[in-house]
């Protein structure tokens, strides 16, 4: 069991199957390989409440608030814009589609 959390991640976020948890638990799904090739973060997780929906976010964690982890995170301007043109840049690089923005996804506790 783990606490509620909060997840703070920019980038894209796909929506994931049954049949996909298992390479993501492995670290072998391709999505995760191509970050890492890319020098992205990846992250992924069950945010359903009541109930599963995994999700798998591919950009930069910003940071995960919660008992089990921080009280607070905050980032400046200058450092934030930075991030964002950066992930952008190695999303699109990536080949990954869509365009990245800000997630504040609330992961309930397991």
């Amino acid at each position: 069991m783990s606490a509620e959390s909060c997840l703070a991640f920019y980038g894209i976020r796909f929506e994931v199957g049954a049949d996909e948890i298992e390479p993501l638990e492995l670290e072998r799904d391709q999505r995760m390989v191509l970050a890492r090739k890319h020098g992205l973060d990846h992250y992924w997780g069950n945010f359903g409440a009541p109930g599963d929906r995994y999700l798998l976010f591919v950009g930069r964690k910003i940071g995960v608030l919660g008992a089990e982890y921080a009280d607070e995170l905050s980032i400046g301007r200058e450092a934030l814009v930075c991030l964002m043109d950066e992930t952008a840049a190695k999303v699109k690089g990536a080949g990954f589609q869509g365009a990245p923005c800000l997630w504040i996804q609330r992961e309930p506790d397991a």
